[in-house]
């Protein structure tokens, strides 16, 4: 998922590194924390939009980290994962007391781990919004925020920009953005494709630049673009 950063705490080394190469290979950015206490730090400084928390750590426990989002306004809405060596009923209780959202035995498969990942920042975020960074597009209502402000674009600025994004990483041709922009007004021309695109890019800044030209076809969303 384009932008979406995970922090995972877990003291084992070798198990933190698969964690974080099956999370990488689903595009996810991943902060690693083999303790309690750089946990907290990474929450403190970085952006963070689900948390798995390994439960057994060797300074503080999952619970208590997440007892702390919890606590802090700033936090307190970031799902959360447990992984966890143990299977009894009462620890899982525990888990979701503390809001806990999922719960993953060891040993389990990055897979898995991965596609509860996605599952449950779907569930979280909805469906039809697409988040990058500050950036956030709600496909069914047409709204798109940059920092929690309003952007307003025009008809065919957003349709060009859920054309994109419901293609990425795939290229699409200016025909096709012509059919879908501007519908029976096709006749318009291919040059008013790129001036659309020109008038989104700037709108959208400083993810604009995501917004890739494919020379002699047309335009592709690619977040490494972005140089904001």
């Amino acid at each position: 998922m384009d932008g979406t950063s995970v922090l995972v705490t877990e003291d084992d080394a070798d198990i933190l590194e698969l964690v974080t190469y099956g999370l990488e290979a689903e595009g996810f950015r991943v902060f690693g924390a083999k303790t309690g206490q750089e946990a907290l730090s990474i929450l403190s400084d970085e952006s963070v939009d689900l948390a798995v928390l390994d439960v057994m750590l060797p300074d503080m426990s999952g619970t208590e980290i997440c007892r702390r989002m919890k606590r802090d306004e700033r936090l307190e809405r970031i799902p959360v994962i447990f992984l966890t060596a143990r299977n009894e009923e009462t620890d899982k209780l525990v888990g979701f007391k503390v809001g806990a959202d999922d719960y993953v035995t060891k040993p389990f498969s990055p897979k898995e781990l991965a596609a509860r990942v996605q599952a449950l920042i779907r569930r979280v975020r909805g469906g039809d919004d697409y988040v990058f960074r500050g950036l956030r597009v709600t496909l069914d209502s047409h709204r798109v925020e940059i920092d929690g402000a309003r952007v307003h674009l025009s008809p065919r600025e957003f349709s060009l920009l859920k054309v994109l994004l419901e293609a990425k990483p795939k290229t699409v041709d200016r025909s096709t953005l012509l059919e879908r922009g501007w519908g029976m007004d096709a006749k318009a021309g291919l040059r008013s494709v790129d001036v659309a695109v020109t008038r989104l890019r700037e709108k959208i800044k400083p993810y604009g630049s995501c917004v890739r030209t494919v020379t002699g076809f047309g335009y592709q969303w690619d977040v490494d673009g972005y140089v904001g």
